[in-house]
């Protein structure tokens, strides 16, 4: 049965998108069997695993135009349904209408080992779907006092699913990303993230990624980041991340 995350931040470039795409292909290499769902119109994921644009989408598949498994492409870094901005139209209406993703995803669970669904920086429908679709959630923040200060609206959005649609929805941690590791300032701030994070019952994790240039070459290029230059900061930092976030799945498991 598929675990899913949810990568949720109420701050826009935080890395969402980013470091979906790392860890399905982090976890893909690794021999796991992953599916990206793009749940924001603005499709970055969408642009940067290179799916097609025009292909069925999720909201396709939502609104019961194909099948889930139709709606499926075949990336160098996964699988991943895509999105297009047609997703900023979408209206979920009706009674259980926060529980569309869920039974939408239930055919694909025993099909994968994880399943991540990239979500929009704002508390809205699709987001609802994501958080009670997901077994946990992890929250990316660029390490700087805008992100530090959103973290609490993100955790507060996070809390209501638990609340009210999912009382088994796991924080696994915050991550740190874009971190200039010579500034002093953002050590400071790191610090600051632990001390939310302490409060929010979690962790930040141990890995961090670092700012980095070929972050923005390898999307343009719509390149898998960990292979584009393996021996680069950001690959080596996610690839840390993943096994470090292996590593308490597996605990989870246990």
């Amino acid at each position: 049965m598929a675990k899913i995350i949810s990568l949720v931040s109420r701050k826009g470039g935080a890395g969402k998108s980013t470091t979906a795409q790392a860890m399905a292909a982090g976890f893909t290499a690794k021999g796991y069997r992953v599916l990206s769902v793009d749940l924001d119109g603005q499709a970055s994921l969408t642009h940067i695993m290179a799916a097609d644009y025009a292909g069925r989408t999720i909201f396709d598949v939502m609104r019961g135009a194909c099948s889930i498994r139709d709606a499926v492409q075949h990336t160098g870094a996964g699988d991943i349904i895509s999105a297009n901005n047609s997703l900023d139209d979408v209206e979920i209406n009706g009674d259980g209408r926060e529980l569309l993703l869920k039974q939408t995803l239930e055919p694909l669970a025993s099909d994968y080992d994880l399943i991540l669904l990239d979500t929009v920086a704002a508390f809205d429908i699709l987001t609802l779907n994501a958080l009670t679709a997901s077994t946990g959630v992890i929250i990316p923040a660029q390490c700087d006092i805008l992100n530090l200060n959103a973290l609490k609206d993100s955790y507060d959005l996070i809390q209501s699913a638990r609340e009210n649609v999912n009382a088994g929805l796991k924080i696994y941690g915050v991550l740190l990303t874009r971190i200039n590791s010579r500034s002093k300032t953002a050590a400071q701030i790191a610090e600051m993230f632990k001390e939310a994070a302490a409060a929010m019952n979690t962790r930040v994790f141990s890995s961090q990624i670092r700012e980095s240039a070929t972050v923005q070459r390898a999307q343009a290029l719509q390149k898998n980041l960990l292979t584009f230059r393996p021996n680069g900061n950001a690959a080596r930092n996610y690839q840390d991340f993943i096994n470090e976030l292996e590593i308490i799945l597996k605990m989870e498991s246990d």
